[in-house]
């Protein structure tokens, strides 16, 4: 029951995933589904979308025929696509080639130079048998350009003309009276960019703040700087947020007058449902519209038109300046696959080093050596094993065919699935574990004494010798953990090898982080979870806007 003296106070409203990260997974979803290389990030701020978007795939998309032929041409009634598929997800991974990011903030645009650098040098280790590491950095198999600059988008920049994608996110409701007129003949005129993509806060949402029939003192907020209207806006820096209509008219006028369609909806529902029923006629916190280029008009007329009306408002502003500008270079090994019978042979070598009867396909890809003798193809690593006569492709989960290949296991085949024990399990007094050759009395330790335990009973520097029994496995090294369970064979199911692989992967720092979904992978997939799927952090998620 709603009290009266409710009116007199703002609504708390809740979004889940938060509000900036959901404006975030729908650029990085379109930018998937489109297979979008080439990007401009417009008003890039701290970079971090620019972070995200620099990330590397973990693997190339699919070889040509010429690479690998494909056994059988798929048809609709496959259960489960032939090889070599495996690219299949619905939303796939990003594959960047060239990314941009610009601002006007030298504060802001300290922090977006960091978020496009070339990550440090993994320092190499010896590495003993069977040890595996679950913090490995993906590789890279695609050059990337990255660049940072410093300026207003009101200045050509010839680099940025014909630009696959350009991305203007939380950032025209910022611009200046007299800067606003150069937004649409810059970015889709002078630039014209395959796809055009504008996110900005709808006015409209702002009652979602308040009962209906609370006074505008209620509202928390910041009023109009410009005096144009009595609205209170989310944030000090917006110099207008348009309503539901008002950015529909916008959105209209400006496709058609530069040769584009549109699809336009609106993001952010809140997670409760508005005690006055508005939901529906209020809509998302964040109105969003996709603009498409029309290939149909003339790019080169589109931009002769753009430069003409950026000439007409005669800015005096300076170049960009590049703050920035890194390649990112592709692994070496890039496209240069090794046979398939060396692929097999190397699965076979690392299932037997780490004494694993079944893998997970993507756990096996992270090993450095199976990825790079299959030049970035993950296909590869399918087909080999598809043609190994030691392994075996496990294409279901407790007899389920799976269709989507993230679910997919290795099979060694002939692997020890109870072998003999190497050591004692704790509590085991079996005499099988009594060497043969030993005598009662004899032995380095048979003259031991209770008195003897005051000090350390490690060698020196053996920092382990005193710690308690409470300290637990140290779970940093998932390989070597199985093996103090007296067991040198892993004789997991596959569905436990599915959900302990899961269990591996959330530790991991490169992976578990990337959003509420980390903690397991399930049907989700693979690129829903990664850094490429924009679940990072956000210093503006203080913020509705």
């Amino acid at each position: 029951m709603i009290q009266e003296s409710d009116n007199m106070q703002e609504l708390k409203v809740h979004f889940y995933p938060e509000l900036f990260l959901q404006r975030r997974i729908w650029i990085l979803n379109i930018l998937r589904k489109e297979s979008i290389t080439r990007v401009l990030d417009v008003g890039c701020g701290e970079g971090q979308l620019l972070s995200v978007l620099c990330q590397p795939a973990p693997w190339l998309t699919p070889p040509p025929s010429s690479v690998l032929t494909p056994i059988e041409p798929p048809t609709p009634n496959d259960v489960i696509p032939p090889s070599p598929v495996y690219n299949d997800d619905d939303i796939p991974n990003l594959h960047m080639t060239e990314v941009h990011g610009l601002d006007v903030s030298s504060e802001d645009l300290a922090f977006a130079v960091d978020a496009i650098a070339l990550p440090k040098e993994e320092i190499e280790t010896i590495e003993s048998p069977g040890r595996r590491w679950y913090n490995r950095g993906v590789q890279r198999w695609e050059e990337l350009s990255a660049k940072v600059w410093k300026g207003g988008l009101e200045v050509v920049n010839e680099e940025f003309v014909d630009m696959e994608c350009i991305v203007a996110m939380e950032v025209i409701e910022h611009l200046t009276e007299d800067i606003f007129p150069a937004f649409a003949p810059m970015l889709l005129g002078v630039y014209h960019p395959k796809f055009f993509l504008v996110t900005t806060p709808s006015y409209t949402f702002n009652a979602r703040f308040t009962p209906p029939d609370a006074p505008k003192s209620v509202r928390r907020g910041f009023p109009d700087p410009t005096g144009r209207t009595d609205r209170i806006f989310r944030h000090n820096d917006h110099k207008f947020e348009w309503t539901k209509e008002e950015f529909v008219a916008w959105c209209d006028e400006t496709a058609k007058e530069w040769g584009y369609d549109l699809e336009r909806t609106s993001i952010g529902r809140p997670l409760d449902l508005d005690p006055w029923g508005r939901d529906e006629e209020l809509e998302g916190a964040t109105s969003v519209v996709a603009f498409r280029r029309r290939e149909e008009v003339d790019s080169k007329k589109r931009e002769e038109r753009g430069r003409a009306r950026i000439q007409e408002l005669a800015f005096n502003s300076q170049p960009h300046e590049a703050l920035a500008s890194h390649k990112h270079l592709a692994n070496s090994a890039s496209m240069k696959p090794a046979s398939l019978e060396k692929i097999g042979d190397c699965v076979k070598v690392k299932m037997e080093e780490f004494r694993e009867a079944f893998m997970r396909v993507e756990e096996i890809w992270f090993e450095p050596d199976v990825a790079t003798m299959c030049g970035g193809w993950i296909e590869l690593l399918v087909r080999a094993v598809e043609e190994s006569p030691h392994l075996n492709l496990k294409r279901d989960v407790d007899g389920v065919l799976k269709k989507h290949s993230n679910m997919w296991s290795i099979e060694l085949i002939g692997g020890v699935a109870n072998p003999s024990h190497l050591w004692p399990a704790e509590g085991d007094t079996s005499s099988e574990f009594i060497p043969v050759d030993w005598t009662p009395g004899e032995g380095p330790h048979e003259g031991w004494e209770e008195s003897d335990a005051d000090g350390s009973t490690g060698v020196e520097g053996d920092v382990s010798a005193n710690t308690s029994d409470d300290d637990g496995e140290d779970e940093s090294d998932g390989g070597t953990s199985r093996w103090k369970k007296g067991s040198g064979w892993n004789t997991l199911s596959v569905e436990e090898v599915n959900e302990r692989t899961v269990s591996d992967w959330a530790r991991s720092g490169d992976w578990g982080a990337s959003g509420s979904g980390a903690g397991g992978w399930g049907d989700v997939p693979h690129s829903a979870n990664s850094s490429t799927a924009g679940w990072d952090g956000d210093e503006s998620d203080d913020t509705t806007g």
